[in-house]
């Protein structure tokens, strides 16, 4: 007995696995006959950025919030640092797909080697976070600097306390670390559908005008040749 697996793909994107249990009559022959058929269904699902709702993998947009899956393509990470510095929160949402403007061998890099000052968080836009990680990186070199004077503080208790609390805050940048690596470190990209008509316009409006400036090139480039072609020969005639 042997088993064969089929997938089948729906119009609305589901997809379902379908097994066939195999056997055969006999060795020499080569007829067979199917003892069983299994279906079952193939778990393809995207999580939604925005509402954290499961969808089928294929659907267009959301069910529940309407955000269009396709958006998070043209979606940049360094429009929603800019609307966040203005304290502007529309249209932002947080996702685990990198946006095309962001690399993930610097975000890699940043939270390896500058990780504990939050350089990672800077990076994206997290600033919240990257200044939690930074003002935790600053108070332990004051702990470090002035280590002998705390120490004389109720024996070396308040110390102990603040190292402590001061590790904990720390283990936010292995942890993000982990989550880069993982492809899980989510980033804030902006989908402002106004912003993106216009840049799609601008493109379009400068693609035509460079179209149109190589256009001219092109019908004076005949109108040179001619002009060059009497003043030379005015200078023969001469």
């Amino acid at each position: 007995m042997f088993c064969l697996k089929e997938i089948l793909r729906l119009n609305d994107g589901r997809e379902f696995v379908l097994y066939y249990h195999i056997v055969l009559l006999d060795k020499n022959s080569n007829y067979c006959y199917i003892l069983y058929m299994k279906l079952s269904r193939k778990q393809d699902f995207q999580i939604c950025p925005r509402c954290g709702l499961k969808s089928l993998v294929g659907v267009e947009s959301c069910p529940e919030c309407g955000l269009i899956f396709s958006r998070l393509d043209v979606a940049t990470n360094k429009d929603a640092k800019r609307k966040i510095l203005r304290h502007d929160r529309d249209f932002i949402i947080r996702t685990t797909k990198l946006p095309s403007d962001v690399s993930f061998v610097k975000l890699l890099v940043y939270s390896i080697l500058l990780g504990p000052t939050g350089a990672h968080c800077f990076y994206v836009g997290r600033y919240l976070r990257g200044s939690i990680l930074l003002t935790n990186f600053v108070f332990m070199l004051m702990l470090v600097i002035f280590n002998a004077e705390i120490a004389v503080v109720s024996e070396g208790a308040l110390l102990g306390v603040l190292s402590t609390l001061c590790g904990f805050v720390l283990l936010m940048w292995p942890w993000d670390v982990f989550m880069i690596i993982f492809k899980k470190f989510k980033v804030p990209v902006a989908i402002d559908i106004d912003g993106d008509i216009e840049r799609a316009i601008d493109i379009a409006l400068t693609s035509e005008s460079e179209q149109k400036d190589g256009e001219q090139t092109k019908e004076d480039e005949p109108d040179n040749n001619k002009e060059q072609e009497a003043k030379g020969s005015k200078e023969e005639n001469k």
